[in-house]
């Protein structure tokens, strides 16, 4: 069996989790569910938004650390399921991990284009009827490179650059939150709620919701790093700090809703982007406080990119071992351990990806959405079936009440794909939503795939798959 290093501990597993929840959004998009749903409705969007992921992401925690290895919910659909449905859920998160690269990669280079008035440069191509700048896509297809190298390097160079930018985030983040907090007014964030024309406040909230499978994903990264556990560290403490990442995620989103609407008139900056720089500047007068926030923002760019990357290419790593695509993702370099195939094949599709500029960012973050929240229906069944199918079968991690939090993780995941592929299609206003053209195009893709590894796939026994797939 091919296998990955074994040098992660705790931190650097909680740094793959919340460092790939909060990322940049909620700087680029905060001006958009303030307008949606207003502050506070925001704030209670994200709260129960980590409220339901929590169930999700206990079902993770359990599965996980029964099966403790690369692959992650490709590893656990096998388990349950069989070869077919392991590869799609298995494709579909590496659809989910590689659009997070490109959009990471134009947020960055959009953040730097505000500390550096000019940076963006000229004009070079329009797609979606927005400007596509030289000097942003420049920084942009850089930085995926780079981050390619980063990865190239293996895990404990990704990991190491993993840390210093997770906590340095959280470092800047208790400066400016605290910033926002002590000059603001509570009458700042009247009204509390708010809804876009035509709708109500609960569509307000509802459309914040929506995207929160995407804003939360994540937590689901550190399964997919189990393989390279380090032997002193205990895989329940692993499950725990999925939990954990989910709920600081939750805690973090809402704050920062808050902190926006209460430094400033939140109508003030409702629409506007990159709301909660603008907040700080108009609350201070100058640039300080709203830069702190761009920066904690280039940070957490860096965190999911660099944790989708890892995580992306760990599933093509599995699939690839166990013989249920081709041979060649699962190579894996002589001197750092890294899967480079799969490494080089994530960041060719985020450089495609990353040429649609910033109005590529919206399909970008809804086909995530829908991607993210099969995968935890997926789990939250496969959950369930082991509870019934094998009752006593050793669980690091266990979830009480198990039955029923895994039933409660399934309904919240069902209503969350509902509602992220409902959101596609009024978004089309009558036509063909443009994510659903992605996804399509996509699965063609991955069935010219499993039609390629049919030989090695027919060649492979189930108790071999068994036993590179599961480790049993």
């Amino acid at each position: 069996m091919t296998q990955l290093q074994k040098i992660l501990g705790p931190a650097q597993f909680f740094s793959v989790g919340f460092g790939s929840i909060v990322g940049v959004g909620w700087i680029v998009l905060m001006g958009s569910w303030l307008s949606q749903a207003g502050p506070m409705g925001t704030a209670v969007a994200f709260l129960l938004g980590g409220v339901l992921l929590t169930s999700v992401g206990v079902c993770y925690a359990e599965i996980m650390t029964m099966n403790p290895v690369a692959g992650g919910e490709a590893a656990f659909a096998y388990d349950v399921f069989g070869s077919r449905l392991a590869f799609i859920v298995g494709w579909i998160m590496v659809l989910f991990c590689i659009v997070v690269v490109p959009y990471i990669s134009i947020s960055l280079a959009w953040l730097l284009d505000l500390l550096v008035p000019g940076f963006a440069g000229p004009v070079l191509y329009r797609w979606g009827g927005a400007p596509v700048y030289a000097g942003s896509l420049a920084i942009s297809l850089v930085w995926t490179i780079w981050l390619a190298f980063v990865n190239y390097r293996g895990v404990r160079s990704a990991a190491k650059f993993q840390d210093l930018l997770t906590y340095g985030k959280l470092a800047i983040s208790v400066v400016f939150f605290g910033a926002g907090l002590l000059v603001g007014k509570v009458e700042n964030l009247e009204p509390m709620f708010s809804a876009p024309a035509g709708s109500s406040i609960l569509g307000g909230a509802i459309a914040v919701l929506a995207v929160t499978p995407w804003f939360f994903g994540g937590f689901n990264f550190i399964p997919q790093v189990m393989e390279e556990k380090s032997p002193g560290t205990p895989v329940s403490l692993v499950g725990r700090l999925v939990v954990l990442s989910i709920l600081v995620g939750a805690a973090y989103y809402a704050l920062a809703a808050i902190v926006t609407g209460f430094a400033v008139p939140w109508q003030e900056v409702a629409g506007k982007e990159m709301a909660p720089a603008a907040a700080l500047r108009l609350a201070y007068g100058h640039e300080f406080f709203s830069r702190l926030v761009l920066i904690a923002g280039i940070c957490g760019i860096i965190t999911v990119g660099n944790g989708a990357s890892i995580a992306a290419t760990r599933v093509l790593f599995a699939l690839s071992r166990a013989r249920l695509i081709s041979p060649p993702f699962d190579r894996l370099h002589p001197k750092y351990g890294s899967p480079v195939v799969a490494i080089g094949f994530v960041i060719s599709f985020a450089l495609v990806a990353t040429l649609l500029g910033r109005n590529g960012i919206v399909p970008i973050v809804n086909v995530g959405s829908t991607c993210s929240a099969f995968a935890y229906l997926i789990t939250c069944l496969a959950v369930l079936r082991l509870r019934q199918r094998e009752p006593d079968r050793p669980r690091p991690y266990r979830v009480p009440a198990g039955a029923l939090v895994a039933t409660l993780g399934a309904v919240a995941s069902a209503l969350l794909l509902a509602s992220s592929l409902y959101a596609q299609l009024e978004g089309a206003e009558g036509g063909f939503p443009l994510e659903w053209a992605v996804m399509l195009v996509w699965g063609g893709f991955g069935l010219g795939l499993w039609w390629w590894g049919r030989a090695g796939r027919e060649a492979t026994s189930e108790v071999e798959r068994r036993k590179v797939m599961l480790a049993s």
